[in-house]
């Protein structure tokens, strides 16, 4: 019923459109028809709008519930039953699954295999590092307090940061609809500038250039719509592995030696570097989270190492080979000191010597600088997503250009047809 009413309103804005053009009958129709076949698509996207919230919506409210419950009794399978009470149906069921996976499986992995359940169907960085973390203290145990608080931390200062980001994601849509409405007004106004005497608007290449604008508006609206259909959970797609190698090997090169690179290769060198160090400091902030995180049992070398499996690909080769320094430097700041030293991150660098204070300390102090990490990852954290979600919206906002750029091709064909009908008009007076 809902989608019979979203058509007939799509339909009726177009034929309203298409009398203010003073369209004719066939590309009226073919205008209407555009709409119809469109609205389909229209329909599809919203669907998909909707189910991206929700699953969105599902893991915040999964996590946090997790967070808390874990906080008071340690136990998975307890912390599933208390997040499944308050889940939407779907996210429910899937809890439900992997509580049975708990209660039937044998194997030497039962939460991996349980919680991998989840993991399938609500592909979330963050969900794995919880799932991850909650796994070693259900095996081991151990002081998690600070650790855990610092899983809710990042989690809750991730959802501020997405909902902005889908705040900005329905102000840019509603900035091209807005584009779009002034442009038809706009261009609609030139078939009322001149008397209908002299038969303007029927002309042929006004019906046909005024058929094309609102069919090329319809097809904006269509594609804005699916362009700024974002999954909130789906991490940003980085550079292919092949373009990593490729990147690292040149600027690993420039760096030795900036001599020896060709004159293309210097060209591109400035390229590569920028793009690496983007891409870096987009990644850098989860890779810090979770080497944090499995600091609550190991020592820094032991959490580095254990994070290495799960590191982006990106910042595999920059963290093997601090991982080879630490058997050259057994001890010693020079493992933390040559990481990423081709590069100019200062934020990063900072951060990863701050690792070396750590081992150094107390476990009291060691505790302190924990914390002074977890801040500055929080601020590295808020720039990157920023920067992020600036490249996931910035092409879409381009789309607000195209009905003003169309606009003003389809107002100067109507100027030289004005001038054609009115030398026309005069000529057959002069006769």
């Amino acid at each position: 019923m809902k989608n019979i009413k979203n058509l007939l309103k799509r339909v009726s804005v177009v034929a309203v459109i298409c009398l203010a053009y003073r369209l004719k009958l066939i590309p009226g129709l073919i205008c209407v028809l555009t709409i119809v076949v469109c609205n389909v698509f229209l329909e599809k996207q919203d669907r998909i709008k909707k189910q991206y919230l929700a699953k969105y919506n599902d893991v915040v409210l999964y996590m946090e519930q997790m967070i808390y419950s874990f906080k008071k009794q340690p136990k998975i399978r307890m912390a599933l039953l208390d997040a499944q009470k308050v889940s939407s149906i779907e996210m429910r069921e899937v809890i439900e699954e992997a509580i049975v996976n708990i209660d039937s499986n044998k194997s030497a992995n039962i939460y991996e295999d349980a919680l991998a359940i989840i993991e399938k169907e609500y592909n979330c960085g963050r969900i794995k590092s919880l799932h991850k973390f909650i796994i070693k203290i259900e095996n081991y145990g151990g002081n998690y307090e600070t650790y855990i608080d610092i899983l809710l931390e990042d989690i809750k200062n991730w959802s501020d940061r997405t909902l902005t980001f889908i705040r900005n994601v329905d102000r840019t849509r509603r900035n091209v609809l807005i584009s779009i409405a002034s442009t038809l007004i706009t261009c609609g106004f030139m078939a009322y500038l001149i008397p209908k005497d002299y038969k303007f608007t029927e002309h042929g290449l006004y019906q046909v250039c005024s058929m094309i604008l609102i069919m090329a508006m319809i097809f904006t609206y269509l594609a804005i719509t699916k362009r700024l259909n974002f999954d909130w959970l789906k991490e940003e797609r980085a550079l292919p592995d092949n373009m990593v190698i490729k990147y690292y090997a040149l600027v690993e090169k420039g760096y030795n030696n900036i001599s020896d690179l060709s004159f293309m290769e210097r060209i591109n060198y400035k390229k590569a570097k920028k793009r690496l160090e983007r891409e870096i400091y987009k990644i850098f902030p989860d890779w810090i989270r979770d080497v944090a995180i499995n600091l609550q049992n190991d020592t820094v070398q032991s959490a580095i190492e254990g994070s290495y499996e799960d590191t982006p690909f990106i910042l595999k080769r920059p963290v093997r080979k601090l991982l080879i320094d630490f058997e050259r430097y057994p001890v010693g700041i020079e493992p933390y000191d040559n990481v990423l030293k081709e590069f100019d991150l200062p934020d990063v660098k900072s951060s990863v010597k701050m690792f070396y204070s750590i081992n150094e300390l107390g476990r009291e102090q060691s505790t302190k600088q924990i914390g002074a990490i977890i801040d500055r990852n929080n601020k590295l954290s808020g720039q990157t997503e920023e920067m992020k979600n600036k490249d996931r919206i910035g092409i879409a906002a381009m789309y607000s250009v195209i009905p003003m750029f169309l606009g003003v091709l389809k107002i100067i064909v109507d100027m030289l047809l004005m001038i054609l009908v009115f030398t026309s008009s005069i000529s057959e007076v002069v006769k």
